[in-house]
């Protein structure tokens, strides 16, 4: 009789959670494109699991159900971003930290302006494409709210000035980004997104000399 010593249960698991991964990361990544291309009605867990060499049941067992699939493909493409986002502004001293909170919050979106617009257009025509888009994107909009209000709270120490403050700006920054979407012209865009800057600045000035 083989007697499984420890160590090598441990690598048979490591094997299986290493397979579960690569698995999830092809059923995830098939979704992503056919959601993209077909939008989430159109893209059927038939197809999703095709193109992910995958049979339907695996994809039902990993992810439960198509909402959960979908909120977990956009969780996917946001992800990185996230982890790259939280990198960036560690290190940074409270005066600096909000202006590269905005850098960040349009970086964001001028890399994924076509997903974002096609997602804002998914939540207009169907009330369950806007459920199933609520939790992953308002995750991320959450955090960068949280990030804006901590750090005005360490510059000022006001909780409730802070979470005033941070309301407005993320305000101004959802509003340009709305903009953005209707009306894609690129001197309009900088001359919004300085026009905020300016206003952070004027607030930041006007702390400062109280």
């Amino acid at each position: 009789m083989t007697v499984v010593t420890e160590p090598t249960a441990r690598r048979g698991g490591d094997a299986n959670a290493g397979r579960k991964a690569q698995t999830q990361a092809r059923i995830l990544d098939a979704a992503i494109a056919l959601f993209a291309e077909c939008g989430y009605d159109g893209a059927s867990i038939t197809a999703i699991a095709e193109r992910a060499k995958v049979s339907r049941a695996t994809v039902f067992w990993h992810f439960g159900d198509k909402s959960t699939l979908f909120q977990e493909a956009c969780r996917r493409m946001l992800v990185p971003f996230i982890d790259k986002f939280r990198e960036s502004i560690t290190h940074l001293d409270a005066n600096k930290r909000i202006f590269e909170l905005f850098n960040v919050y349009e970086q964001f979106v001028s890399q994924y302006l076509g997903a974002i617009e096609t997602f804002v257009r998914w939540a207009l025509e169907s009330d369950r494409m806007r459920a199933s888009l609520q939790k992953p994107l308002f995750a991320l909009h959450d955090q960068f709210l949280r990030d804006i209000r901590e750090t005005l709270l360490e510059l000022w120490g006001d909780p409730n000035e802070a979470a005033e403050l941070a309301a407005a700006f993320i305000a101004l920054l959802d509003g340009n980004l709305l903009l953005d979407l209707m009306e894609p012209n690129p001197t309009k865009r900088e001359l919004r997104r300085a026009g905020l800057r300016r206003i952070a600045e004027l607030v930041v000035q006007a702390k400062a000399q109280a």
